[in-house]
């Protein structure tokens, strides 16, 4: 029987507990490569660890389990630092000849208790898994049945509106108030192209020629210029806070009727002008003469990638004067403009484009003369 010791620097055994004999045998800890309890089939004796040095190996065995824990615990903090991983009592118990069959079962019980513990939290996670789902389904179901609803109220409005033979702009106007969540209809002026296409019930499908209405109204002056052939490039983002600005100038003097925004691109998007404004100048601080005084809304449309926005009266240009169109805008993302002409020709009138000039107090949105949101321009000719 030893007694050992562990200082700072050295492990020392003693044939007596009070130390005041030479010591037995001595191991400087920096030699110490490893302390490890013995493997069950090797060890003679219970509780036995051994310490492996760059020389040789020692082999101790402790009066239990928890002491020879606690010493491999001390030897290798004190020789590898404490990173390293300790050992207890449990985890010795998997080597150590001492370990039963009682200890066998009870470990098993613990692990199927611990397994039909984690089977049940599972379940119970699936069980409110599925609960949402069904609460998710049956709150889309009805808010499709409500759409669908509307849809056919708005559907036995527009039919009655369609009974009466005389249809002429103000029917127009009727049927473009009627509430139109998931209709894609273009908004109706005097001076523009558009369309009202709508699905008509098979009821009334004899007062209809085909399953469309096409009213279209023209003014023979108005013209459009188009920047580029590519209006469906991806994407354009806003912030609702950036500016996107172009400046331009014309060859002759002109009215101002519209200007071309591209639209969202997804299903189910939807983009607001906050701010439209026609700037008389080639900087984004340049005195206004025109300002829109409503928001617009732009909804996603597969027919259409450019939405016109109307100027509320048509505003004259003069020749050779730039003006920059200024634009705030949040919402969906939208397609984009790319390949841009700075120079483009329409009815005899050549259109100059031009990088805007920012001031400080404003943000860039990136909108210059080779892409951006700004496609058309909408004009009559003097």
């Amino acid at each position: 029987r030893r007694w050992l010791m562990l200082t700072e620097n050295e492990l020392l055994t003693y044939k007596n507990p009070l130390a005041n004999e030479k010591a037995t045998f001595q191991v400087i800890l920096s030699s110490i490569l490893e302390a490890v309890p013995c493997e069950q089939e090797m060890s003679y004796k219970e509780f036995c660890f051994r310490i492996t040095t760059k020389s040789r190996k020692y082999f101790i065995a402790a009066t239990s389990d928890e002491e020879m824990c606690q010493w491999l615990n001390l030897i290798n903090t004190a020789s590898q630092g404490p990173h390293i991983s300790y050992f207890t009592a449990m985890s010795k118990l998997h080597e150590k000849k001492a370990l039963s069959e009682v200890s066998l079962i009870s470990n098993f019980t613990k692990i199927k208790e611990i397994l039909n513990a984690r089977k049940q939290e599972l379940l119970q996670k699936l069980d409110e898994d599925y609960m949402k789902y069904l609460k998710k389904v049956e709150e889309e179901s009805d808010s499709i049945k409500v759409s669908l609803d509307n849809e056919k109220k708005n559907f036995e409005e527009f039919e009655s509106i369609l009974a009466n033979t005389e249809l002429n702009v103000n029917k127009i106007r009727d049927v473009q108030k009627i509430p139109r969540p998931d209709i894609n209809f273009k908004e109706f002026d005097g001076l523009s192209n558009s369309e009202i296409q709508v699905n008509i019930d098979e009821n009334v499908i004899t007062r209809v020629i085909n399953f469309t209405t096409k009213v279209t109204l023209r003014n023979p002056l108005e013209f459009r210029v188009r920047r580029t052939n590519i209006t469906r490039a991806l994407k354009w983002r806003y912030t609702g806070e950036r500016i996107d600005a172009l400046t331009f100038s014309v060859s002759q003097s002109v009215s101002l009727t519209g200007v071309g925004i591209c639209t969202p691109y997804k299903l189910g998007g939807l983009t607001s002008v906050k701010q439209f404004n026609v700037l008389k100048g080639d900087s984004t601080s340049s005195p206004v003469v025109y300002r829109h005084s409503q928001n617009v809304t732009m909804q996603y449309n597969p027919d259409e990638s450019v939405y016109k926005v109307t100027l509320e009266a048509p505003l004259m240009l003069k020749r050779d004067t730039k003006y920059t169109v200024f634009f705030v805008i949040e919402g969906s993302h939208t397609y984009k403009c790319v390949d841009c002409n700075s120079q483009v020709a329409g009815n005899g009138v050549n259109w100059n484009f031009f990088n805007t000039n920012f001031s400080q107090d404003h943000q860039n949105n990136r909108c210059d003369t080779v892409c951006g949101p700004i496609a058309d321009f909408y004009f009559l000719v003097s």
